[in-house]
């Protein structure tokens, strides 16, 4: 359990948010802690818990004298045993214990911190996570506000029927348009989220593609020929319907990616510092001017000028599609990034911002105080919100 979800889960814990399941995995972590491991938690919780003031622990007498006890017999035992009989009672004994205090003690703080939690509250009133938002582009120029569209038919272009689905989702219907494509005039269609949005789209050939938040993606109403080109900017996950007689290419930042049929993610922001495409499933070609590389499931293909090749957890690429923000060793610059395009904020930097990478997962279902409070609460970075503007500072 990394540092990111364990305060994430005790702050759910203080505010009776858990889930059982939560709670059990949490407990888990804790007794499979090395000895040293849970010694230093002891040593963290138990000096806090001694320096309580007596109104706190008069909330619960009964518990913390139990933990008391517990730990104290605990270490006794310990160091009164001299054998070499595994230590592993004792160690789940403290981990138990330690469990209860730390519950107690982090409830305690949070409660401590609370003035300091509600003034970022105040300010996030208007600050909600995205959702499904984006706006369709036809062939002839008319757009479509897709979060306010009825489900049902939008519009039909060359017998390609564009339907929104109950659940929220655009899908092409090519089943009426003519067999024989000679002649077919195809005519380009364009999907757009803005900050704050995402949204799924079901192309003309049965590829489905999520986009991320502040992304456009620009396809035919029908594929024709002997390629499937499609144009990305931002961010987009594809799973690509097979086709051997016409490959699948996306062009996004000057370079393209090109497949047959097969699961990957691009993330080609502008801001960011290269255009990654990351393999879950098949095998895709990266291609940048004269270069060209293949990559399997597993692999990263990062472009920026060069294509560099390095092997990933590819699934933390999609955890955002999953609904989750993902921190693999992230500097901050690039989490409030991803923060700004979600929650439609912008972000200015005061002092000397720590350059730590960051690991974990947070839900972005979340309110943005939940996110900036989890990234807090590793003591290297602080946040301060005005109207729709993010402060981080030292």
């Amino acid at each position: 359990m990394d540092e990111i979800a364990r305060n994430n889960f005790l702050k759910k814990f203080s505010e009776n948010r858990h889930t059982e399941q939560e709670h059990k995995l949490f407990i888990k972590w804790l007794e499979s802690l090395p000895d040293e491991e849970v010694d230093a938690l002891l040593e963290q919780y138990g000096d806090f818990f001694k320096d309580l003031p007596d109104e706190e622990t008069a909330n619960h007498p009964e518990l913390f004298a139990k933990i008391e006890a517990q730990i104290d017999a605990a270490e006794t035992e310990e160091a009164s045993d001299h054998s070499i009989k595994p230590k592993i009672p004792f160690k789940k004994l403290i981990a138990v214990a330690a469990a209860i205090l730390l519950f107690i003690t982090i409830g305690i703080v949070f409660r401590n911190n609370l003035v300091k939690e509600q003034t970022i509250t105040n300010n996030t009133n208007k600050i909600t996570p995205g959702g499904n938002k984006a706006i369709l582009t036809l062939a002839n120029g008319s757009q479509i506000v897709l979060e306010s569209a009825k489900k049902g038919v939008l519009a039909n272009q060359q017998n390609i029927i564009v339907n929104k689905t109950a659940d929220g989702k655009l899908v092409y219907d090519a089943s009426q348009k003519q067999q024989d494509n000679a002649g077919l005039q195809s005519g380009y269609n364009t999907i757009s989220t803005p900050n704050g949005g995402q949204y799924q789209v079901v192309l003309p050939d049965g590829t489905m593609v999520w986009l991320n938040a502040a992304s456009s993606l620009k396809f035919p109403v029908a594929f024709t020929g002997k390629e499937r080109n499609v144009e990305l900017t931002g961010e987009g996950y594809f799973e690509v319907a097979k086709n051997k007689a016409m490959p699948f290419r996306v062009t996004v930042n000057h370079s393209t990616v090109e497949v047959l049929g097969t699961h990957f993610n691009i993330m080609g922001y502008a801001e960011e510092k290269s255009t990654n495409t990351t393999l879950l499933e098949g095998s895709v070609k990266i291609i940048s001017g004269n270069n060209q590389k293949l990559i399997v499931p597993g692999e990263q293909a990062r472009v920026n000028g060069e294509i560099e090749v390095a092997k990933v957890n590819a699934a933390q690429a999609v955890e955002w599609k999953n609904g989750n923000f993902n921190f693999s060793h992230e500097n901050i610059e690039t989490i409030m990034r991803k923060v700004a395009r979600w929650y439609n904020v912008s972000v200015q930097y005061q002092g000397a911002i720590t350059n730590e990478g960051f690991v974990g997962t947070v839900p972005r279902s979340e309110n943005i105080t939940e996110v900036l409070n989890a990234l807090e609460l590793t003591g290297l970075v602080h946040f301060k919100i005005i109207e729709r503007r993010v402060i981080v500072m030292p």
